[in-house]
């Protein structure tokens, strides 16, 4: 019977028509008790004259007020109405996966996030003895947060649109039915799975893989034919992920996945492989090991062979002019002596200090007390010498007077060559990399979701926009904080991002 607008059905004020089928109508309504929109669903089943039906429909509808996940739409109660029975939905406002991508393939990572949430739900309703036996586009829905919501669990459908669909027979849309169904025979579980396979087939290549004129050639090629490869409709697709929807499509149920969970692990280590090519080209987190090396590190190898080479050039000089400064003094000093009997020393006399300073730096210990006396000239001996600790670790070569310098910084207390990284920090790496994973798979799925939004006039929610941003400001202060060997912020850091990771998780459904 259809429903007029405004009408009464028990508690609920109807709304609007939403769409019908063979069994049912479903309808927008309003409680007019709480004031909240659900689905009212109407099966047109006369309740006295087909008992068999209502018994059927009574049982399923009490599995289905059991299952709680937040990618099913949830079943709010269930009554009698004129003998027909009424079902109270949740009221998903969004838009099925049917009508979002259109006849052109869908983004790969699209699919992936909706295909990987939608395994969850029949994961978690597999667990409970629950098979969907209608998985397909038109069951899908993607809401406004971006979140894919499975609907009618369990409930036969329409035979409009070339569905079989009545009580009895083969329950399925023929071109998502799993070959058992085609046949009749024992559907379970891995059904569910060869259906979403079929699904996620036509988002990746816009294409259903079997196609025909009527129902009958659609049926035989379902039971028979071997679909084409995703990949050569769509070579853009990682051949990891075309194996796994054919898998899933496999004819016998026994060679696909045989737990909606196995399927879903595999698309997620796809999608992880995708993500983890974009982070090789730029990584997030430094390797745990190896430690960072000053710049300047490269120029100095060279340095000891001028140093040498230099220093042997001034004492050949230095010797030379000895030897002058002793014949002038053996023939001159006595006339000069004579001539002159002022005490004050002669320019040559203070030549003698001057090489005793320039040879103060090679002794650690004159070096040391240099500042006490020596004023602003003490900074420029050691200003050289600063990076000789860093050139040891790097070229290992035994030059003497980089290892004078070496003890200088030592006892200066200029830090020395960095430690390797210990046990601990290389876990806390660990846990910062693995945090980083999730946090990426998130903030692509919210990204997605964001951009979808904004295409529709929306966007995203200001709460999971503010999650996003402080959990990737935390893990970047827990990489720095690591970086600097500082185990306890880079703890606290990371336990920050990772209650700002979860609160996002839940909200994709993870």
């Amino acid at each position: 019977m259809a429903l007029e607008i405004g009408q009464h059905v028990g508690e609920y004020e109807i709304l609007a028509f939403l769409g019908a089928g063979g069994m049912g109508e479903v309808y927008s309504a309003r409680n007019v008790i709480s004031g909240r929109v659900e689905a009212l669903k109407i099966l047109l089943s006369d309740l006295l004259k087909e008992a068999d039906v209502a018994t059927r429909f009574t049982v399923e509808i009490r599995t289905l007020a059991t299952l709680d996940h937040p990618n099913i739409a949830q079943l709010r109660t269930a009554f009698e109405f004129q003998n027909q029975l009424v079902m109270i939905m949740e009221f998903v406002e969004g838009t099925t996966l049917e009508r979002l991508p259109g006849p052109r393939p869908m983004l790969a990572s699209d699919a992936l996030n909706y295909s990987t949430q939608i395994l969850a739900a029949l994961a978690y309703a597999h667990s409970k003895g629950v098979t969907h036996r209608d998985v397909k586009p038109a069951n899908i829905m993607i809401t406004t947060h971006g979140v894919a919501k499975l609907m009618d669990f369990g409930i036969a459908k329409s035979t409009n649109d070339m569905q079989l669909t009545h009580s009895g027979s083969t329950v399925g849309s023929i071109h998502y039915m799993s070959p058992e169904q085609v046949r009749g025979g024992i559907v379970d579980s891995r059904s569910d799975i060869y259906s979403l396979g079929v699904t996620l087939y036509q988002m990746l290549t816009g294409r259903r893989p079997f196609q025909g004129d009527n129902a009958y050639t659609i049926l035989t090629a379902q039971c028979n034919e071997t679909p084409t490869a995703p990949t050569q409709l769509n070579p853009s697709l990682p051949p990891a992920l075309s194996e796994a929807v054919l898998r899933a499509m496999a004819k016998e149920p026994a060679a696909r996945f045989q737990y909606a969970e196995e399927f879903r692990q595999a698309l997620l280590k796809v999608q992880q492989g995708a993500q983890s090519t974009v982070s090789m080209a730029i990584p997030l987190v430094p390797p745990p090991v190896a430690a960072p090396a000053p710049l300047p590190i490269a120029t100095f190898p060279p340095a000891p062979q001028a140093v040498r080479s230099q220093r042997g050039l001034w004492l050949g000089l230095g010797a030379a002019a000895a030897i002058v400064a002793m014949v002038a003094a053996t023939t001159l000093l006595p006339r000069f002596l004579s001539t002159h009997a002022s005490p004050s020393p002669t320019p040559a006399v203070s030549n003698t200090p001057a090489t005793v300073q320039t040879n103060i730096p090679s002794n650690p210990v004159a070096s040391k007390a240099a500042p006490v006396n020596a004023g602003p000239a003490t900074p420029v001996p050691q200003s050289r010498p600063a990076a000789g600790p860093s050139a040891i670790a790097q070229s290992h070569i035994p030059v003497r007077p980089i290892y004078h310098a070496a003890a200088q910084s030592v006892a200066s207390g200029d830090p020395a060559v960095a430690p390797l990284p210990s046990r601990e920090v290389n876990e806390a790496r660990e846990r910062l990399s693995d945090l980083q994973s999730r946090a990426d798979a998130a903030n692509s799925s919210i990204q997605t979701m964001r951009r979808q939004q904004q295409a529709q006039g929306y966007d995203m929610r200001g709460d999971v926009v503010a999650a996003m941003g402080r959990m990737n400001a935390h893990l970047n202060e827990a990489n720095r904080a690591l970086n600097t060997n500082d185990l306890q912020a880079a703890s606290d850091d990371m336990a920050r991002a990772e209650k700002e990771l979860s609160t996002l998780e839940t909200f994709l459904g993870r």
